[in-house]
């Protein structure tokens, strides 16, 4: 929770630094596929996301500063261990990323661009559930910090009924994130060491725009 609070600080200080100048607020669902290359991800995932863009004068207004924020969960894993005991293992991670953003079109349909750079933090929640009855415990692991980035392409369209749908695509690339491993769901077993790799991401976002100080 406390790697939620700080990133949510930091997304509103963002937003709430210019409260005068014309904003681009959007709450979108997320969902991310990554190269099968690094730890804590088990195929597809999905979570939402919130964005916010500060529009400048730069480049005729086509230029803005933005701000993402997003919450995806990778799925989740059982298997059972050496005395019957049920261990559940899901997947999570949060990004906190901001960069240029530009856009070009009409009054009802835009195209945009841009490139982003932020935190990426991954983690593993273990819960295990004794077969003997409904006694559990609840841990996490594999608590990963990256540095990483993402440049994106997207398109508004209004709908006519104020907010505009936006559809937007990412790839991300996250630094020193270990390689995955097999079998590391047993929270009793140490996995060995393993090497840092850059990591890649597939990221495809729909969601609503609202348009603030016009």
């Amino acid at each position: 929770m406390k790697q939620i609070a700080f990133l949510s600080t930091a997304l509103f200080f963002f937003v709430a630094s210019n409260a005068a100048a014309q904003w681009v607020i959007g709450p979108q669902v997320v969902i991310a596929t990554p190269e099968p290359e690094f730890a804590n991800i088990q195929g597809t995932g999905g979570g939402f996301g919130i964005k916010a863009i500060r529009k400048t004068e730069l480049l005729g207004g086509s230029l803005g500063w933005r701000g993402d924020f997003a919450f995806l969960t990778f799925g989740k894993d059982r298997q059972l261990d050496l005395f019957g005991n049920s261990i559940e293992a899901r997947n999570e991670g949060y990004r906190l990323s901001v960069g240029p953003e530009f856009s070009v079109g009409t009054r009802k349909l835009r195209a945009y661009a841009g490139a982003n750079a932020g935190l990426y933090y991954f983690r593993v929640n273990i819960r295990t559930v004794f077969d003997y009855g409904y006694d559990e415990y609840f841990r996490q692991r594999d608590n990963n910090w990256a540095l990483g980035w993402n440049f994106g392409l997207g398109l508004q369209y209004d709908v006519g009924l104020g907010p505009w749908l936006d559809v937007g695509f990412e790839y991300q690339t996250m630094h020193n994130l270990p390689e995955s491993l097999p079998d590391r769901i047993d929270p009793e077993v140490e996995p060995p060491p393993i090497p840092d790799i850059t990591a890649h991401e597939f990221t495809f976002k729909v969601g609503v725009t609202f348009f603030l100080g016009r």
